[in-house]
């Protein structure tokens, strides 16, 4: 047997290794089967995370663990209830007119590739290509409108999930926080006394994942602040509902930044029809992505997430196929996780590199 694959086969019988191992197949399992069913629970366990970095801070300073979860939580439900009662219909709103002028779009663009078609006429087969391209345009159509009729009608929660997620999951988030030291015990009682390797993977996941999704969240609030106020320095009619889309596009790694393009051209046609100013949104937004790229991003997540673009690239095909849009928003933090443990199963000596905490 060559040396270098005997010394891989001798790893696996370290029963930690091989522990952790089974523990992420059983948790992957989990979510392949029930996923949908324990998104509050996961939805829960993610914002709790989140509001436990703010926590800590007022704990350093002395503030007794039950106020600081108190204080965090009243200031976390303030925000989602204003999110919730102000933002949400404000958002319909703009879906609303948007799907009412998709005819309009259209038209404006099957003008537009007419002219191109004439324009290349000499280089193409004209006829071919318009009915290409007028054919793209009309499925498109298509795919816009069901999509903003699905999210209007049918594709947002139906009531009872609504519901749940109203109430469970703050119910959740609160109590995660208040009883986090009762339930990490509780939990840890049926992991293995022997934990280095445990602890290593843990600290590497929570330096990574927990500063992605903390900067994440900071770069979504920056940018999509950013953007409202330069469209509508522009007088972009669309203002909210791009500013809206281009916070979210930070969650999807490269692909959320081409998808937003799209719009972006569109909606700008649509008000100015074909001329320059119809261009200003789209110079708006490349400015505020290059900032974003070179400024905002670097200085919020730093070096948190050590993970090169062809795995991220690799990470959010994979687990998008696997589950879905939640697999595309958490592709970098799973990324981050496979990561370490690959790190942790093939060091030469896993546990031995591990100080004792």
């Amino acid at each position: 047997m060559p040396p270098m694959l005997a010394a891989y086969l001798e790893k696996f019988h370290n029963p930690q290794l091989m522990g952790l191992l089974l523990a992420l197949a059983g948790a992957t399992l989990t979510i392949s089967l029930f996923g949908s069913a324990l998104a509050p629970y996961f939805t829960a366990v993610v914002m709790a995370y989140l509001l436990e970095g703010m926590v800590r801070p007022l704990e350093r300073i002395r503030v007794p663990r039950m106020m600081a979860v108190t204080l965090i939580f009243s200031l976390f439900m303030l925000i989602a209830s204003a999110i919730f009662l102000i933002l949400t219909p404000a958002l319909v709103r703009e879906l609303s007119r948007v799907s009412t002028e998709i005819p309009k779009i259209t038209a404006t663009l099957k003008a537009l590739m007419q002219h191109l078609t004439l324009s290349a006429s000499g280089w193409i087969d004209s006829p071919f290509a318009e009915s290409m391209l007028l054919g793209l345009v009309e499925k498109s159509q298509g795919w816009a409108a069901d999509s903003i009729s699905m999210l209007l009608k049918g594709g947002l929660p139906g009531l009872v999930s609504v519901l749940i997620y109203l109430f469970l999951v703050p119910f959740l988030i609160f109590f995660f926080m208040k009883d986090k030291t009762a339930l990490l015990t509780a939990f840890s009682r049926y992991l293995p006394r022997e934990r280095t390797l445990l602890k290593r993977v843990l600290s590497e996941v929570n330096v990574g994942v927990g500063g992605y999704i903390r900067g994440k969240f900071w770069e979504m609030l920056l940018l999509g602040s950013a953007s409202y106020l330069g469209f509508v320095l522009i007088g972009f009619q669309y203002a909210f509902l791009v500013a809206v889309l281009t916070g979210l596009s930070v969650l999807i790694p490269f692909l959320g930044l081409a998808a937003v393009t799209l719009p972006v051209i569109l909606l700008g046609i649509l008000q100015w029809g074909i001329t320059w100013e119809a261009a200003h949104p789209l110079i708006v937004y490349g400015i505020l992505q290059l900032v974003d790229g070179n400024l905002i991003a670097p200085m919020i997540l730093g070096e948190t997430v050590r993970v090169h673009p062809t795995t991220i690239m690799l990470a959010v095909l994979f687990f998008g196929s696997l589950w879905g849009v939640a697999g595309v928003f958490f592709a970098v933090p799973l990324a981050v996780l496979v990561k370490s443990v690959l790190e942790v199963t093939v060091a030469d000596d896993p546990v031995a590199t591990v100080e004792p905490t």
